[in-house]
């Protein structure tokens, strides 16, 4: 019985210890601490299970010795453990991390790297963006060859940075294993390897045009926000500005510097200063990750919507009241604009709301329509309710993108008020300018909603292709006669409704749009927003622009659109 006994208490010790070593190895690698602890919670569990299989033994020096070897059996066991966990599970995670605000702590990836000439990326008319250049002394170091005609701030968040110190970000992130040759060559570098050449990594070419790019930032200027341009039939991303940028340059060691040590300390500076908040987040991709309340911009979806469900929410008999009392004990629904019914009429149809971008009117057609058929329809445009939303949004793998929502907090549409507020872009929406750049171009491609992309293929050193990216469909997101009617109702907007100064930038060409000014809160600036199309009847560009506490959507915003198409078609 009393064998029986230890018998049970040796496989439950054994079981919790191996159970507790298991979870503690696969912890990630930045988790050191939690590992250790789980290690060191083992151990007298091993030495239990241990002291219980002991054989019999006679006081003295026998069973002091017999102890003895038992703790230091242990010792080495729990040893044993860290290596196999630092050597072999986690090998790769320990070879290059990164200790956050202070760089890669392993120096031999670092030098690694530097003797590897990466590839280039080029935009859609082959011109160079970023390449790597060779030193005398073996290593290999970014330049940025597009500073010879553009601002390199431009095009930060597209291009990201390769830093030995802190990591990589953009395309140099997305991509390290093919511009680093890691993946896509691997027989020529494993020739190179043995033969003693520089290992060169693959060539990205871009969707992107560098002019409508530098263009697109200078147009944005010195302030916050986001411009957004798509080949709606494609997908192919032309533009993606962030501002505030940063210089890559700044941020890229370069191995020819006399002092290695001064050089270290110039590319820690120019981190420190770029991460600083007077910097106002430059490393941020805004028209990726920035999640932005959308305004008036969303009345697109609700329309869509109201269409697509016209039974339930007959979109040709509207009226446009001052003020919308929906629910009792909450702020009614108002318009920015008193009286303007007068301009809509009263009663009224779909296109002169959406033109003078009536909110009580979308209210009322959220709550015909049900939290239901609007959270469907906004669905089908990849804005999630959140017990759905990934934490990235897939769709869009060339840079790390967030996904957008519906709204924030369970059950929130099944308030009448909230469901009335998110039906005119208020409520808890959050939407990053890609999103809303891609609601526009399914309007403009007949309802197809396309996979955007920013890399159109991928060449070896030599030239051939290894990868080529072919225009995808999402999904049918309404109608092809929906599209049509949008397309008019958008065409309203610009001709007659608010926002119409986007047309002045592109005369003879008929161009679409939809204002937006996201309230924020009290005494806080709006932001901006403006998505277009153009041209209407062959959409060949749309666009959304975001100006961060911007004001009217329909001033500066719409503004800026227009000269962002008058850009593009200047660009071609």
């Amino acid at each position: 019985m009393k064998t029986n006994i230890r018998s049970l208490l040796r496989l439950i010790a054994l079981a919790v210890a191996t159970v507790s070593i298991v979870y503690g190895i696969s912890q990630p690698v930045e988790q050191e601490v939690r590992w250790l602890l789980f290690l060191w919670a083992a151990a007298p569990l091993l030495g239990l299970a241990a002291w219980l299989s002991r054989p019999p033994l006679p006081p003295g020096l026998p069973r002091s010795a017999y102890n003895l070897a038992l703790t230091v059996g242990i010792g080495f066991v729990l040893i044993s453990f860290q290596l196999l966990r630092q050597q072999v599970v986690q090998a790769q995670a320990v070879y290059h991390y990164v200790e956050p605000g202070q760089g890669i702590s392993n120096i031999r990836p670092v030098l690694a790297s530097q003797r590897v000439k990466r590839g280039t990326i080029l935009d859609r008319n082959d011109v160079v963006l970023v390449q790597s250049e060779l030193t005398d002394n073996g290593f290999a170091h970014r330049v940025y060859p597009l500073t010879s005609q553009f601002d390199p701030h431009a095009f930060s968040n597209i291009t990201g940075f390769f830093s030995t110190r802190f990591g990589q970000s953009g395309l140099e992130a997305t991509y390290s294993e093919y511009l680093s040759g890691e993946r896509g060559n691997e027989l020529r570098n494993l020739r190179d390897t043995l033969l003693g050449n520089p290992i060169e990594g693959n060539n990205l070419h871009l969707t992107l045009n560098a002019t409508l790019q530098a263009r697109a930032a200078a147009l944005l200027g010195g302030r916050n926000g986001s411009v957004v341009v798509l080949d709606p039939r494609s997908g192919a991303v032309l533009a993606m500005v962030s501002v505030p940028g940063f210089d890559p340059r700044g941020l890229s060691f370069d191995p020819s510097a006399p002092d290695w040590g001064v050089e270290n300390d110039r590319v820690g500076a120019y981190w420190n200063q770029i991460n600083d908040p007077a910097a106002r987040q430059p490393l941020l991709n805004r028209p990726t990750q920035g999640q932005y309340p959308p305004g008036s911009t969303f009345k697109t979806v609700t329309a869509v919507a109201a269409l697509e469900y016209a039974a339930r929410a007959q979109p040709e008999a509207i009226t446009c009241p001052n003020q919308l009392d929906v629910e009792a004990g909450a702020p009614p629904v108002v318009n920015a604009v008193p009286g303007l019914g007068s301009l809509t009429g009263n009663p009224s149809n779909l296109e002169r709301v959406y033109a003078y971008s009536c909110n009580t009117a979308f209210a009322q057609y959220a709550l015909r329509l049900g939290a239901d058929h609007l959270a469907e329809v906004a669905r089908r445009f990849d804005i999630y309710q959140p017990q759905d939303a990934p934490r990235s949004y897939d769709e869009f793998s060339d840079l790390l993108t967030v996904s957008s929502r519906l709204f924030v907090q369970p059950g929130f549409l099944n308030r009448p008020a909230a469901l009335a507020d998110t039906g005119y872009g208020q409520g808890q929406l959050l939407l990053t300018p890609l999103q809303m750049a891609l609601v526009a171009a399914a309007i403009a491609n007949d309802g197809v909603m396309m996979q955007p992309y920013l890399v159109q293929r991928m060449t070896d050193p030599d030239g051939r292709v290894i990868m080529e990216r072919r225009p995808q469909p999402i999904r049918q997101t309404m109608s092809a006669s929906t599209a049509a009617v949008m397309r008019r109702h958008m065409r309203a907007v610009a001709q007659y409704g608010f926002g119409s100064i986007v047309s002045n930038f592109v005369p003879g060409v008929a161009v679409g749009g939809k204002s937006g000014t996201a309230e924020l809160a009290p005494g806080v600036a709006p932001h901006a927003w403006f998505i277009a199309i153009a041209a209407v009847e062959q959409p060949r560009y749309a666009v959304a622009v975001m100006i961060e506490n911007g004001g009217e959507g329909s001033g500066a915003a719409a503004e800026l659109a227009g000269q962002v198409l008058q850009a593009a078609f200047a660009t071609e």
